[in-house]
């Protein structure tokens, strides 16, 4: 069935409404839930569901799928001579030119917020294409004037494709913003709620088994469920302060500059020695409490921060020798955590002679990698931070800032 596309109601309206949903339905999470689950996960399912997939008019790959005989009414044709009043109707043909695109094909049905007042032609909607009829008389046909129908047509709804894709963008770009603000609303409601119902001093009962949630009809394949949370009740835990975690990056990223300054002092050093000078720039800033090797869950870290007894930060050392060791390091490092290490570190010695090359190489282990949820920031010729979920752990997030150190190679 052919249909005028691009008039049922707006975009703005649509999006607003998609976004309404999703935030309703934020809101009618329950709270230990919400506690207990990584707010990135949860951002990742919301905005993946209010994403909006753009429509993509592949013109250049038009044809003609069938050709049929017609009847055409010539009876408004001032060229022939049809009296007034009378019905003419003359053989003709139909073309059906077929239109590959990609997209939500809903869009079709959306008038975009620029758009032509003389409407657009009658299309079918199928998976993946779109098929438009063009019609002429036999007896007058005329291939270039035929051409400059179809390519006009074409044209239009190339045009308000190209429209209706800048609103998704604009849509796309300003909808992660909105989950993360509604996310964050719920999460200090249910926090503030958490703390009222701990401040009663009644004991609360809780369920045997942990309440599960349904998902509402999806508008893609994925996600196919919200984030996995642990069954154990939700419990407050301490956490490394943001400014503390990027003040110890701070003092490990300065060891640039010592190695740098004396390259000959650290061309022959193995992966512990070079770990030592960095144990020498901590200690000097936390007391002595920067230990190595030490003993941390199931098995032992390079560098290790404790502060009041617990463990406050963990950085794995590591020379540079190719993805698949270090693909093995952030195995590594994650087996090493525990629930009071959410902030840590891998530090990568590299004797290439090209860091970016390296860098970029650790980005797509990092970014492959099965616990990888996000990537905070990416730089090519500095550090990168990545959010990590562990699948033993479900809901709880792992920072990982990577840094990458030049070591100067051995000239003799």
């Amino acid at each position: 069935m052919k249909i005028r596309p691009f008039r049922d109601g707006d975009t703005f309206a649509t999006f607003r409404s998609l976004l309404d949903a999703a935030k309703k339905e934020i809101q009618s999470l329950d709270n230990e839930y919400v506690l207990k689950a990584s707010q990135t996960e949860l951002e990742n399912y919301y905005v993946d569901k209010v994403t909006v997939k753009p429509l993509i008019l592949r013109t250049e790959q038009h044809y003609i799928e069938g050709e049929t005989g017609t009847q055409i009414d010539v009876s408004h044709d001032f060229l022939r001579a049809v009296f007034p009043g009378e019905r003419a109707v003359v053989k003709g043909t139909q073309l059906d030119i077929a239109i590959p695109y990609e997209g939500d094909p809903a869009l079709w049905g959306i008038q975009p917020s620029r758009f032509t007042l003389s409407g657009y032609p009658e299309i079918e909607i199928r998976d993946e294409l779109i098929v438009m009829s063009i019609s002429f008389a036999d007896d007058s046909a005329d291939s270039a004037g035929l051409r400059s129908r179809i390519d006009k047509s074409i044209e239009s709804l190339a045009d308000a494709v190209n429209n209706l894709k800048r609103d998704v963008e604009n849509h796309n770009k300003s909808a992660p913003q909105e989950i993360k603000s509604a996310i964050e609303r719920k999460r200090q409601l249910a926090e503030a709620t958490s703390g009222a119902i701990e401040g009663l001093g009644i004991p609360i009962k809780r369920r045997d088994k942990p309440l599960t949630f349904t998902v509402p009809t999806k508008r893609r394949k994925l996600p196919a469920r919200r984030p996995k949370v642990s069954t154990d009740p939700y419990k407050p835990e301490p956490v490394l302060e943001e400014e503390e975690y990027q003040h110890i990056l701070e003092i490990m990223r300065s060891m640039s500059l010592v190695i740098e300054r004396n390259p000959d002092a650290f061309t022959s050093l193995d992966e512990e020695d070079i770990r030592t000078h960095f144990l020498l720039q901590l200690n000097g800033h936390y007391e002595g409490s920067a230990t190595a090797e030490t003993f941390n869950t199931s098995g032992k870290t390079d560098i290790l921060i404790r502060a009041d007894n617990r463990n406050i930060f963990i950085a794995e050392c590591k020379f540079w020798r190719g993805p698949k060791a270090f693909d093995e390091a952030i195995d590594q490092l994650l087996s090493y955590l525990s629930w009071r290490d959410t902030k840590c570190a891998l530090l990568v010695f590299n004797k290439t002679k090209d860091s970016s090359a390296t860098r970029q190489k650790m980005h797509e282990q990092m970014e492959s990698h099965e616990g990888h949820k996000k990537t905070v920031s990416f730089n090519s010729d500095g550090d990168a931070r990545y959010i990590f979920v562990k699948k033993s752990d479900p809901g709880r997030e792992i920072i990982i800032t990577t840094q990458l150190y030049d070591i100067p190679a051995s000239t003799g």
